[in-house]
């Protein structure tokens, strides 16, 4: 299963605010920019928009060992000034490294592994790469146990939401206001002597309400679920009938 790292975006269109999910997946693969973003647009949807806390998050990946990898980032009007996301979006460039970019040459952007730092290079440049899916989420008002969140989900919509950052989390609780019951479902499940994500999402961000993770839960407390109210994890028992959030594709 290919790593991935998953935030929330916030956009206003047309006056509306809603929330958009990033997933972004790791390709181990050498490739140029212009290849990259042709087989990202082929296999997910786009080559990853990346803001300064994804770019941290990206750098720890264990599987990557090169010391940059390409994101959507290139220049535009050959103005070392002007900088666009390969999907359109705008979000915040700040986070280039000291001198750069300082080439116009160099027209693609990469992340330094080890700074987590932009840096502008030549786009015939080989190197591994982020793709990137987006998923829009969704409050279920429906009081269910936690498989049938997860299967109401699998056979409407995507997945259960996971909570894989703090942004992803606040997007979340926003998402929630409506919600019917405090806690709501996320797909967050122990098994095996270990807490995952059902998505595959990486647990290195932890929200729980102990301090560290519950290695040993009750039996009957292998789900997860968010309380909105204090903005945290709680382990629940999985026959609770909560709300619950779901992926969809916008």
């Amino acid at each position: 299963m290919k790593p991935t790292v998953t935030v929330f975006i916030f956009l206003s269109l047309f006056g509306l605010n809603f929330s958009l999910y990033r997933k972004h997946i790791f390709v181990n693969e050498i490739m140029t920019w212009e290849n990259a973003q042709k087989y990202c647009r082929k296999h997910h949807d786009d080559l990853s928009t990346v803001s300064k806390e994804e770019a941290q998050q990206l750098s720890t990946n264990p599987e990557n060992n090169n010391a940059h990898f390409w994101i959507g980032l290139h220049m535009i009007s050959n103005n070392l000034e002007n900088w666009s996301w390969s999907g359109g979006e705008d979000q915040k460039i700040d986070y280039w490294d000291i001198r750069q970019p300082n080439d116009i040459a160099e027209q693609c952007g990469c992340v330094r592994r080890n700074t987590a730092k932009l840096h502008n290079v030549v786009c015939s440049l080989p190197l591994p790469f982020y793709c990137m899916e987006v998923f829009v989420p969704i409050l279920v008002h429906q009081n269910k146990t936690w498989d049938e969140s997860l299967n109401y989900c699998r056979q409407n919509y995507i997945d259960l939401v996971s909570l894989s950052s703090q942004i992803n989390m606040e997007g979340v609780i926003n998402n929630t206001i409506t919600s019917q019951t405090a806690y709501v479902w996320t797909g967050l499940r122990f098994m095996v002597g270990h807490w995952f994500w059902v998505s595959g999402d990486n647990l290195q961000y932890k929200a729980w309400s102990t301090v560290g993770d519950p290695q040993c839960p009750a039996r009957n407390l292998h789900c997860g679920a968010l309380d909105r109210s204090r903005n945290i994890w709680q382990p629940k028992d999985c026959e609770e009938k909560l709300n619950f959030v779901c992926l969809r594709k916008p």
